[in-house]
């Protein structure tokens, strides 16, 4: 399948560049407009309709983030491109939305491509986690977390989450309802992104949430008793820190 694409970036090297790139090694991507603002990129959705927008976040009249707030529904996917910014990128993971850091990586780019081929191509819904990205910066918290699935994505309340365990490169996660996913990313991945949110990891394979610990049992090898009555082992360099959360 061919994507058609539109490249947002107010700076007219940025777009040039990337531009250049998508032709060069992106064959399945057709570049049919290039924008240099926001009120420009509305223009060219309305008359071109791409499946995809590349679409830089700082801008000087309008942030890109304004242009997803312009739909009600946002009929095309999105790849973020932009240069480091923790706050976005934050809200990028959360969401499971593609971003390219700049100078942009070509293999990064490919990847990126793929993913949204991928999406039109199985008839997925393209913007379900563009929804998410506009909930989760109109909050402010990143209270929901979007899990990509082998059918495309699983949208969770971060509550709702018990614990995480890791598989290998997967992650398990396990929730309240009793459900439980396999989530094709590592537990670090998902260590990095739930931390400051009350979740805590307790052993190289277990990552928990701690407002479901039951509790915590002291011995030789300590143990925390979750919720869901799963003991899980608690290494010992980890121990003297969990208790301060607890307690805490």
């Amino acid at each position: 399948m061919n994507l058609t694409a539109i490249i947002v970036d107010d700076e007219s090297k940025g777009r040039a560049s990337l531009k250049k790139l998508c032709e060069k090694y992106c064959d399945n991507v057709t570049i049919t407009g290039l924008a240099d603002s926001v009120a420009g990129a509305k223009k060219l959705i309305e008359r071109d309709d791409p499946h995809l927008v590349f679409l830089d976040i700082r801008m000087p009249t309008a942030d890109g983030f304004s242009l997803l707030e312009a739909y009600e529904d946002v009929p095309f996917d999105v790849i973020f491109t932009t240069a480091y910014d923790q706050y976005a990128i934050k809200a990028f993971k959360f969401s499971a939305i593609d971003y390219l850091l700049k100078p942009i990586n070509i293999q990064e780019l490919q990847d990126a491509v793929e993913r949204v081929r991928k999406k039109f191509e199985n008839q997925q819904s393209a913007p379900s986690n563009v929804v998410t990205l506009k909930e989760n910066l109109s909050s402010g918290t990143f209270s929901k977390i979007a899990l990509p699935t082998t059918e495309g994505y699983t949208f969770l309340k971060r509550d709702e989450i018990i614990r995480c365990e890791a598989s290998g490169n997967y992650t398990i996660f396990y929730l309240k309802s009793g459900i439980k996913y396999v989530i094709t990313k590592t537990l670090k991945h998902y260590e990095e992104m739930l931390t400051e949110y009350g979740f805590f990891r307790v052993h190289k394979s277990h990552l928990i949430n701690l407002k479901y610990v039951e509790k915590f049992i002291r011995g030789k090898q300590g143990y925390v008793e979750m919720v869901d009555g799963k003991m899980i082992e608690v290494s010992s360099r980890k121990r003297e820190d969990l208790l301060k959360h607890l307690m805490g």
